[in-house]
């Protein structure tokens, strides 16, 4: 009788014990594990530009602002995510109905602050673009190098995949003609709003 009560104390006394033990670090990993998969990324902005652009020949400065979207593509290795993307524009001058037609395409760098793995909802970054920019006017096309430095914030409001974005940030791109030796140079400051899809 008394190696039955024995067994009984000692068999409660686990049964407590197991039900108290903390949950070990492994099972929180493998709830993680669970979420959807952050591993290729399809973007979009809507994009609005500030450039000042100047003849290097002459010293005559312009203004412009245009706004522009961007479509694109990002792998993501956790705590940085390296890609693409590709933008178009077409702006008429509506005194003159000239139309000036633009072109870019970037490769981008985004460095996050917090690894965008699943589980993580704001994720701060700083972003770096490097690419080559194509306009024509009329019969004037200059094309050339574009770099931008940028920060920015993704937001994943609704699911694991799906998130909002916005990004501030300035460039320089250094334009040329060919054929009649022009050079621009253009400063630009920009902000971005938009949307990542990751699968």
């Amino acid at each position: 009788m008394k190696h039955l009560i024995a067994a009984l104390v000692l068999t409660t006394s686990a049964n407590a014990f197991a039900q108290e033990a903390p949950v070990p670090a492994s099972a929180s990993q493998e709830s993680h594990q669970d979420l959807r998969k952050r591993t290729h990324g399809m973007t979009w902005e809507l994009t609005s530009n500030n450039m000042k652009a100047k003849n290097k020949d002459t010293n005559a400065e312009s203004e412009t602002t245009s706004t522009d979207s961007k479509f694109g593509y990002m792998y993501n290795f956790g705590r940085f995510e390296l890609g693409g993307a590709f933008s178009s524009s077409t702006d008429k001058n509506e005194d003159t109905g000239d139309k000036t037609t633009a072109g870019t395409f970037e490769l981008i760098g985004h460095i996050n602050i917090i690894k965008n793995e699943p589980g993580e909802d704001l994720i701060p970054y700083g972003v770096l673009s490097l690419g080559s920019l194509v306009m024509e006017s009329g019969t004037t096309e200059v094309k050339g190098s574009t770099a931008s430095l940028g920060f920015g914030l993704k937001w994943f409001p609704l699911s694991e995949i799906f998130a909002l974005r916005a990004e501030l940030g300035a460039g320089s791109a250094t334009l040329k003609n060919d054929d009649t030796d022009v050079e621009l140079e253009i400063k630009a400051t920009y902000f971005n709003v938009g949307w990542s899809f990751y699968f």
